[in-house]
């Protein structure tokens, strides 16, 4: 809900929607030493590409966060390069860069989805990982709301100076 109202057809808006998604990925890389099961490459390389797209703006450091379940990362990554593939289809050709030019990786989400099909749905382990997974959606909230509060205290010096 905090994201969803970006226009990423307007570049300011589009580099904010990267900041946050850097912040909250470079948070999640945190969160899970750098292991991610079968979203441990998809995760470098999204960090790689909004890095790359956001060369000129000082990554923020990581938000503090509980150490997550390798899976719980996983899950996050993996389904929200689908979503940022639905985005992209919705820009111009030449604003299908960086960020948005990444290409799902279908083969570990199927992996991914394989494997967790094997899981027993009652254990403790299980409810780590889906408990895990909502706070990797709260760290993508908590990244939102800095960025975009930034982004508005950045606007009031502008418009007061």
């Amino acid at each position: 809900m905090r994201i969803s109202p970006l226009n990423l057809l307007i570049a300011e808006r589009r580099d904010a929607f990267c900041r946050i998604h850097r912040l909250g990925f470079s948070t999640l890389r945190a969160a899970c030493g750098g292991q991610a099961a079968e979203a441990t490459g998809a995760l470098r390389r999204i960090l790689t590409a909004l890095d790359e797209g956001l060369s000129d703006t000082a990554p923020d450091a990581p938000l503090p966060a509980p150490r997550l379940h390798p899976d719980a990362v996983a899950y996050l990554v993996l389904g929200s390069q689908m979503g940022t593939e639905m985005m992209r289809r919705g820009l111009p050709e030449d604003q299908q860069t960086g960020y948005f030019g990444q290409e799902p990786d279908m083969a570990a989400w199927r992996a991914f989805c394989k494997r967790m099909g094997g899981i027993d749905s009652t254990t403790p382990e299980a409810a780590r990982i889906l408990s895990d997974a909502n706070r990797a959606f709260a760290i993508f909230a908590a990244a939102a709301d800095r960025i975009l509060m930034l982004d508005a205290q950045e606007t009031l010096l502008a418009q007061a100076g």
